[in-house]
């Protein structure tokens, strides 16, 4: 069972991912100089984004060694309100010391293939290696058991060799980027942060019923913390 954290409140919650997320930050910069994270979209992650966009926060973070990336991308325009990194970017990389060639968006300008080849060349090149480790992969969690745009019964499920792949969600007519599960699983922190009562089913599911990925995708990924406010 992967390490679970409960919380009264999504503010709590938040609270202690910020904490979370400074620790890594400088344990990673302390020991390669570098911290590498991919970020997540929804509303969830919002409160998060906010603290560390805070002095209190903010002023922890060494941002310029600091490199962002993306775990998904809705295939949408960069300045849609729809589109996680404009929101990150938004809430909370404008508002800090962040260099911009740190920051690393999924190019939404391309088609959806293009662009999920692209982003892997781009994350291969950084990384200097086929299958690059992220210090942190922050995640979320939908009702239908989904995490990044790793969706149930989606062929994406069954990629082994992609590390990032286009997928298109029926269910919400969407063309998606996305990270596969085995580069998620590859990082060396891999933080869920799950709020709100209409996921506690699922959650159940996901944690203690039976093994079944194609249905219930965030099961693919292992080791994870998971903070959780329902």
């Amino acid at each position: 069972m992967d390490k679970v954290k409960m919380f009264k409140t999504p503010a709590l919650m938040a609270e202690a991912a910020a904490d979370l997320f400074i620790k890594f930050a400088a344990d990673a910069i302390k020991k390669t100089g570098k911290f590498t994270v991919a970020l997540s979209g929804g509303n969830t992650p919002a409160a998060l984004y906010t603290l560390l966009a805070a002095e209190e926060y903010s002023k922890k973070m060494d941002w310029k060694n600091v490199f962002v990336f993306w775990g998904d991308e809705r295939c949408v325009p960069a300045n849609s309100k729809e589109n996680n990194s404009h929101n990150a970017k938004k809430i909370l990389l404008d508002n800090v010391n962040i260099p911009k060639e740190n920051i690393f968006p999924i190019p939404v300008k391309l088609a959806p293939a293009k662009a999920a080849a692209s982003y892997e060349q781009t994350l291969k090149q950084f990384f200097k290696t086929a299958m690059p480790q992220f210090d942190l992969i922050l995640l979320g969690m939908g009702d239908n058991g989904h995490t990044a745009s790793l969706f149930p019964h989606n062929t994406i499920l069954h990629e082994k060799k992609a590390i990032v792949k286009e997928v298109y969600v029926a269910e919400i007519k969407m063309d998606r980027v996305s990270f596969t599960a085995p580069l998620i699983n590859t990082a060396k922190h891999i933080l869920f942060l799950v709020a709100g009562k209409d996921k506690a089913t699922m959650l159940k599911k996901v944690w203690e019923g039976k093994y079944e990925p194609e249905s219930y995708p965030a099961q693919m990924i292992k080791g994870a913390e998971w903070f959780v406010s329902i």
